[in-house]
């Protein structure tokens, strides 16, 4: 299963970029490409990478990449619940931000 809260970051700075520098054709296409890799963590949850800076967490955070171009990079952060075969998508956050910044 997998579960997704509200994404505050995704709402608030995502969506602004796809609408500010896309054309809304595009921005859906790129909306619905990370939908897809969103989706694809039912499959292979453990794929990604363990993500650095939520080491010091008790969850295992880990993160794939969902690149569109060399200037728009985001991070696709999750944990996996095992007890309960679940896929928690955290946060959505963008490679060119201050990774101190990043706070699943």
């Amino acid at each position: 299963m997998l579960r997704i809260p509200l994404f505050l970051r995704y709402s608030s700075t995502i969506l602004p970029y796809l609408k500010n520098f896309f054309s809304p054709e595009r921005a859906l296409e790129i909306q619905k490409a990370i939908e897809l890799d969103v989706s694809s963590l039912k499959q292979m949850p453990i794929r990604g990478s363990k993500e650095p800076y939520l080491s010091d967490r008790p969850k295992d955070y880990r993160f794939i990449l969902h690149k569109e171009s060399r200037y728009f990079v985001i991070k696709i952060i999750y944990f996996i619940d095992e007890i309960r075969s679940t896929v928690f998508v955290t946060d959505f956050f963008p490679t060119s931000m201050n990774p101190d910044k990043i706070t699943s």
